[in-house]
């Protein structure tokens, strides 16, 4: 696959909870988070299912299962998973399709179709529960859920959706698919702490009575904290002025803003792009942030096994979370490296393998790819560089 263009390092007029978290990493992270074209990097598998799980609990929270009731409820929420996973597939990057053959293909897809499907029945119940309560209260009364309601701050420099807002219980939820980074169960982690006494501050901007926040995570946990108003207000201001720092910085080149390390490189979806991650990168951030390699193709095997075209990749490293010196990048489906049209790398291409890992520590190298969420980018040809 070649590598796609870093996105330009514009101003912003708001800040949003996704933006704010990137920024407190990195200034180029943020500006991926803010470009139109993030989808030029495949999604984890995950993130696709749990935009789907997040699209049916909302439409829960929205009345979109009213009036059905036991199987019927998680029959209907089961089917609207699999059609919005059919749709996110379908737009997915061409490498996810390649990788897996349908979606429900992808890993964990019956997990978290059956959780969605649980979510979904729990929150049309609040949903009932709620409209019952404010109907007999008060049968023309204002809403008392908010369901992935846009809320933006007084000053309009502050902006989010929580996934719910429920004014009766006073409190603002938000649905995780993943895992706390935290042990315990009932753990929120820092991240996720920041995010909610943000959504929280953007509730009392608008007028709704918030003082407990809530995550709900996809295996059916749930972790809650009180938010005084005081907090709330701080994460905005703190918010606003990460906002003017970015802003200062509007103009730069996408590696002039990177501010790469192994804590902020974790996880980002930049890495094959970044050429500030490139430069600053050694082996001993693998660790913390995974194994990325770059270098230049010494040599191509092909075979096939199972009717799939398999590459055998000798590789010069260069840089990266691997040593430099001679690799081999093995167990390489052909059509990873194609799918989005491009030829299939040869020898003297340089190369980046992302999110990977090594079958020992013995030398040379043996990397090993994984399906779920290594990517493979050709970085220049035999007489180009690959600064990024």
């Amino acid at each position: 696959m070649r590598l796609p263009a870093t996105p330009s390092v514009n101003p912003l007029k708001q800040i949003s909870p996704s933006i704010y978290e990137a920024l407190l990493q990195c200034r180029a992270r943020a500006a991926w988070a803010a470009s139109s074209d993030r989808r030029a990097v495949p999604q984890p598998p995950k993130a696709v299912l749990g935009a789907c799980l997040h699209a049916v609990v909302e439409e829960a929270d929205k009345g979109g299962f009213a009036g059905k009731d036991g199987e019927v409820r998680l029959a209907a929420a089961r089917k609207a998973f699999d059609e919005h996973a059919a749709l996110l597939y379908k737009e997915a990057h061409p490498l996810l399709r390649a990788k897996f053959s349908a979606p429900e293909r992808l890993p964990y897809y019956n997990l978290y179709r059956e959780r969605a499907a649980i979510e979904a029945a729990l929150s049309a119940d609040r949903v009932g529960r709620v409209a019952a309560a404010a109907a007999s209260a008060s049968p023309a009364g204002p809403a008392n859920t908010y369901a992935e309601r846009k809320l933006v701050s007084r000053d309009g420099l502050v902006v989010g959706r929580p996934d719910l807002i429920d004014v009766a219980a006073g409190e603002v939820v938000d649905y995780k698919t993943g895992v706390s980074l935290e042990e315990a169960p009932e753990a929120i982690a820092p991240s996720e702490a920041r995010q909610l006494r943000l959504y929280t501050h953007l509730a009392h901007e608008n007028g709704l009575a918030v003082s407990r926040a809530v995550i709900a995570r996809a295996d059916g946990r749930r972790a809650s904290m009180d938010v005084s108003r005081a907090e709330a207000e701080a994460e905005g201001q703190r918010a606003r002025e990460l906002l003017a720092q970015y802003n200062a910085h509007a103009g730069a080149a996408f590696r002039d803003a990177a501010q790469p390390s192994p804590e902020a490189c974790r996880f980002c979806p930049c890495i094959p792009l970044c050429g500030a991650f490139w430069q600053a990168a050694s082996a001993s951030w693998s660790e913390q942030c995974g194994l990325h390699l770059e270098g230049r193709i010494e040599s191509v095997e092909e075979a096939t096994v199972q009717g799939v075209r398999i590459l055998t990749l000798s590789v010069r490293v260069r840089r990266g979370t691997v040593a430099a010196g001679e690799a081999f990048v093995e167990h390489l489906p052909l059509a990873w490296t194609t799918c989005d049209g491009s030829a299939a790398p040869q020898k003297g291409d340089i190369l980046r393998v992302v999110h990977a890992h090594r079958t020992d520590e013995d030398s040379p190298v043996v990397i090993r790819v994984d399906r779920a969420a290594t990517s493979v980018w050709t970085a220049g040809g035999q007489n180009e560089g690959a600064d990024g």
